[in-house]
């Protein structure tokens, strides 16, 4: 976001203690030397661009130079403003690569940025001549009337023009120089400090993105990082089931393999040994079949090979409770989608199978555009409260980590209806 920054105190006795009374000065009297060297460039350089762009050969390279001048220098100034004010002021963006240097030239002349900045070095001319005369009026003039009683005789016609006013005795020269000391000291720190305001607020508003633009800015950015964790978090998954089925379950398969050819040579000899073989062969069997189903509840294989359909259609045959399945996905989403899609089916079924006690289920999977909608909806008893079960209100935070939503519509005795919507352009 714009800070900006006025660090020059306002209350009067802290202005002579504070360090960016002066570090204001300095801003202010070297604005006169950025318009005298990088501020006639800019404005020198966008000026020649503009007159050579008929020339296509000449004007379109120094205008795609001239947008990344202005760009250039103007960092420059928004460094010197972070330094000497403490003012952060976000960077506008230049525009992107159009794909050809006719694009890039085209695009160069119509960027708003690039004008905006060039305005601030157009405003900047005028400006810095008047904040060189505030200045002298200041902190020169004063010590100079300050210390007029010291040599006020030494003028030849003892006497002295100030504006409308003369000065021709040592008491006036006294009263003059009392004047000038209450404006040293109460009137030339707050002329530095709103010349400075002033600047600033020059510089906010033709150097910088406008507060709306940051915050959407960051908006984007904190959308593309949520949705690369996501991303992150379903690979991770992917490459969890990998490392299970190709790992764990092929060594507890070759030991079920093992034992079973161990009991089989071994036949009725030993049948102490042979039931601790058989224990362990059941037991082997027993664990391949946990870890089938821990990866499948990570993520199917089939999802990644063959998509919603057939990992929803393996899915419905195995569930105890009838499901009627309709699919209708003209394109296959992002692995990202379909993993969420397919969780929020597999959560459901059980959850009918566990307490719904619903004789048919029916699950429809249509994407319409760029939205796949999600309903699965039973005959059962109802009564479903999202608030008291972890699977629902985990199934709701993952649906909402890519911008979707899902609702439970559950009347006592109704049934229950879950319908979940997940963007997937």
């Amino acid at each position: 976001m714009t800070v900006a920054a006025n660090p020059v105190p306002r209350t009067p006795w802290r202005l002579w203690r504070s360090p960016y009374l002066w570090l204001a000065t300095i801003h202010i009297l070297g604005d006169a030397i950025v318009v005298l060297t990088s501020g006639l460039v800019v404005l020198a350089a966008v000026l020649v661009a503009l007159l050579a762009w008929p020339v296509g050969y000449v004007g379109i390279p120094l205008s795609a130079g001239a947008n990344r001048f202005v760009y250039r220098v103007a960092g420059w100034e928004r460094a010197r403003a972070r330094i000497t004010r403490g003012q952060v002021i976000p960077p506008l963006i230049p525009p992107p690569p159009g794909g050809s240097r006719v694009a890039d030239a085209r695009l160069a002349v119509t960027d708003r940025g690039m004008w905006h900045q060039f305005l601030y070095y157009l405003l900047l001319l005028p400006l810095a001549i008047v904040w060189l005369g505030l200045i002298a009026a200041a902190w020169s003039v004063p010590p100079v009337l300050i210390a007029l009683p010291l040599y006020y005789d030494r003028f030849a016609a003892a006497q002295a023009q100030l504006g409308p006013f003369v000065i021709d005795s040592v008491k006036t020269a006294s009263m003059v120089a009392i004047v000038a000391a209450v404006f040293l000291l109460v009137v030339s720190p707050w002329l530095m400090r709103l010349a400075s305001a002033l600047d600033a607020e020059l510089a906010r508003r033709l150097l910088g993105r406008s507060e709306s633009g940051a915050l959407a800015e960051r908006v984007t950015q904190l959308v593309t990082s949520r949705q690369q964790v996501v991303d992150s978090v379903e690979a991770e998954r992917r490459r969890m089931e990998r490392d299970l089925h190709d790992g764990a379950q092929q060594r507890l398969v070759s030991l079920a393999m093992t034992l079973g050819r161990a009991k089989n040579r071994l036949g009725s000899k030993e049948p102490a040994v042979r039931a601790l073989i058989e224990e362990a062969h059941s037991e082997a069997m027993q664990a391949i079949a946990e870890l089938r189903d821990l990866t499948r509840g990570l993520h199917p294989p089939v999802l990644t090979d063959r998509g919603l359909d057939a990992a929803l259609s393996a899915v419905a045959v195995r569930s105890p409770v009838p499901v009627h399945l309709r699919l209708a996905i003209h394109s296959r989403p992002s692995l990202t989608i379909e993993s969420i899609a397919y969780f929020v089916v597999t959560e459901a079924l059980t959850n009918v199978a566990k307490h719904a006690e619903a004789a048919h289920v029916k699950v429809s999977v249509v994407r319409r555009g760029d939205v796949l909608r999600v309903e699965v909806r039973d005959d059962g008893q109802g009564g479903a409260d999202p608030s008291k079960g972890t699977g629902l209100r985990g199934l709701t935070d993952r649906v909402a980590g890519v911008d979707g939503w899902l609702t439970v519509d559950s009347p006592p005795g109704g049934g229950t209806t879950l319908i979940a919507e997940v963007p997937c352009g």
